[in-house]
């Protein structure tokens, strides 16, 4: 990967040997006085800036380039500054680097030593940015392996084989808690931009105007507060990959700014006029049709035909039910290791759970389950799963077996064993939970509007439940 650079001297012979120097393995760019310095980090991503301390109005008086520098670092602390220093000036070099260089070296330069200053600023630089795409995927926990041998899988980890190397933009559809982020992690280890960033940006979670401010980034005023220059996501993420979880929330403002960057590799910071260049690949991913929200006018077509190059489904849980072992087998040796605890398997009671249950909220909820259950554990063996979420979990198959029992009795109708049926799980939730309608509703699977699905569901079948309680 190309990396950007800076040569900040009045000197012009100086910037064209370093220029010469470092052309062929990196990007330069040039200037000769702090005006035109400023410009240039306005207008571009710099990944390292070679500074003179000699510097105009002042050109013998190094405080004017250390005055910059630690400017920079304020502004910029994620820039990697390399200084330029008069012949044996070490005392302003050590100076230099309390500020917040990274590296020296002296005029008349040598070089070899320009070459390895340069060099160990890009290996540091390179170290901090894997360092960080590992925090990244240690945090989100999705930097393990897709596991199953089921075809559904083995499907799967073929398409992204060969969707990785391509340089193509990528839609990842999957229900919540299928690993979406895991595959555009995969997506980006396997192509040519793995050694660069990877950038994950959940657009669900983040409001519209702080969106636009996290993508793009700003410049300096742009708004009351805005006391430096940020850099966005894609400049950050130029020369690797950016991946932007539920798509869809996108704001139709933002929108029409993400598609310059896809067509033309442009982009201004909020509160900026000049004309940024990134070089990112984008994969997106979403829950909800697309296509609909085109028709709904919610999504711009011509965007979704530019993200829509190439889609990857991802199964959910509970059609490869047959990899469910193999990947309850990992979470739990995963989360024994995290909780300190000695776990070794699950027991039958357990296992059966599990095939019993159709899990809405797929590996995610199967993670969260376990986790719960080694927390809790007494033993070296989960012998049971803490209650599930829904109705075939804890107490469902007494319920069915109730109903069953009710099919030879002659004069009921389909629609009436069904009602039968619903009464006796709403029941049994309200029984097992205390009368509270909202966890009733939780252990049922109504999700998010829980409490009101039960207060209907009691109103309805006439079950009795104190008004005041949750």
């Amino acid at each position: 990967m190309r990396h950007h650079l800076l040569i900040i001297d009045d000197n012009d012979i100086n910037r064209l040997n370093l220029k010469l120097l470092l052309k062929k393995e990196h990007e330069v760019f040039e200037a000769g006085d702090l005006e035109a310095a400023e410009a240039i980090l306005g207008e571009h991503r710099i990944d390292l800036v070679l500074l003179d301390l000699a510097l105009p109005p002042e050109p013998d008086n190094p405080e004017i380039g250390l005055g910059y520098l630690a400017t920079l670092h304020e502004t910029n602390p994620d820039l990697t500054v390399i200084v330029i220093t008069g012949h044996d000036a070490h005392e302003i070099a050590e100076r230099a680097q309390q500020l917040g260089a990274t590296d020296f070296f002296a005029k008349p330069f040598q070089p070899e030593d320009v070459h390895d200053a340069v060099a160990r600023a890009m290996q540091a630089l390179n170290t901090r940015l894997r360092e960080q795409a590992l925090h990244h995927a240690l945090e989100s926990r999705m930097g393990r392996e897709l596991l199953g041998s089921s075809p559904a899988m083995q499907q799967l980890r073929a398409m992204i084989d060969s969707v990785a190397p391509m340089p193509s933009t990528v839609l990842i559809r999957g229900e919540t808690g299928t690993g979406k982020e895991l595959v555009a992690r995969q997506l980006h280890a396997r192509s040519n931009r793995s050694e660069g960033p990877f950038i994950a940006i959940n657009c669900a979670a983040i409001s519209a105007e702080h969106l636009e401010l996290e993508l793009f980034g700003h410049e300096k005023g742009a708004f009351p507060g805005a006391d430096r220059r940020k850099l966005g996501w894609f400049e950050r993420a130029s020369g690797g990959t950016l991946y932007l979880d539920e798509v869809a929330n996108l704001p139709l403002p933002i929108q029409v700014k993400l598609l310059r960057v896809l067509e033309h590799g442009e982009l201004s910071r909020v509160g900026g006029e000049a004309t940024i260049h990134t070089d990112i690949r984008l994969l997106c991913s979403t829950r909800k049709q697309l296509d609909r929200l085109v028709t709904d006018g919610l999504f711009r077509d011509d965007l979704y035909f530019r993200i829509h190059v190439v889609e990857i489904n991802i199964p959910p849980l509970r059609s490869h039910l047959q990899d469910l072992p193999e990947i309850a087998a990992d979470i739990l040796r995963r989360k024994g290791l995290e909780c300190g605890k000695q776990v070794e398997g699950f027991g039958d009671a357990a296992l059966r759970q599990m095939r019993g249950y159709d899990w809405p909220g797929n590996v995610r909820e199967l993670e969260n389950i376990i986790e719960r259950a080694v927390v809790l554990s007494q033993g070296p063996v989960i012998e049971r799963l803490p209650q599930l979420c829904g109705p075939h979990a804890g107490g469902g198959d007494d319920l069915l077996k109730q109903w069953i029992a009710q099919l030879p009795e002659s004069g009921i109708k389909a629609d009436q064993l069904t009602a039968n049926f619903e009464r006796m799980l709403i029941e049994k939730a309200m029984e097992m939970h205390h009368g509270v309608k909202i966890q009733a509703g939780q252990w049922l699977g109504y999700g998010d509007s829980a409490k009101d699905k039960m207060r209907y569901q009691c109103d309805k079948y006439r079950i009795r439940y104190t008004p005041d309680k949750k």
